[in-house]
């Protein structure tokens, strides 16, 4: 089985996430893991991805095989010092010990390169991030998008359809609540 979730209120404290990790309709325990599409990249092609709060769990094993098939690689998230992990609808999860991906294209556009796409991404949060110019725009190159969108898919898909249960690394904060939670799922 495949959920879906389109939870509201990030920016106001994780609310929508928040309030379905605690009234989930699939006992946490018994979910398999998840993939936060926090962003769609409409900049182009990128070489690589970025993965928010690498290092964490072994969801990121099962990620690089779909992105070697595209001939992308893992890049360095690019803002750690923001703290993005831990402001994301992901983390509502991960507190209960469910491993959840949440990443997206890098900044490596395969049209321009790393500076074209450092200079995109600093343009977009000084002026349309959370902000009324933050609209859709006919010049967009959905692309990326569809990079990224292919992984999440077939991520998702092995999730549903295989018989692993990916965990928290071991040295990962969320690991013994993953542990406990799987304890009284079996």
């Amino acid at each position: 089985s495949i959920a879906f979730l389109a939870v509201k209120a990030e920016e106001s404290g994780l609310l929508g996430s928040a309030y379905y990790a605690q009234h989930p309709i699939v006992p946490l325990g018994k979910t398999v893991g998840g993939v936060n599409m926090d962003v769609l990249n409409v900049l182009g092609a990128t070489k690589d991805f970025e993965i928010t709060g690498a290092g964490k769990s072994e969801l990121e094993d099962m990620v690089k095989p779909l992105l070697a098939a595209q001939g992308r690689t893992i890049a360095p998230e690019s803002t750690p010092e923001k703290g993005h992990y831990f402001r994301s609808d992901h983390f509502s999860f991960a507190k209960f010990g469910v491993p959840m991906l949440s990443g997206a294209s890098g900044e490596d556009l395969v049209n321009g390169g790393v500076a074209a796409g450092h200079a995109a991404a600093e343009d977009y949060v000084a002026n349309r991030y959370h902000k009324p110019a933050d609209e859709y725009n006919p010049n967009w190159d959905w692309s990326g998008a569809v990079q990224d969108l292919t992984v999440y898919y077939q991520l998702g898909r092995e999730l549903a359809e295989g018989d692993k249960w990916p965990n928290w690394y071991p040295t990962a904060e969320f690991r013994a609540a993953r542990d406990k939670s799987r304890a009284g799922a079996q």
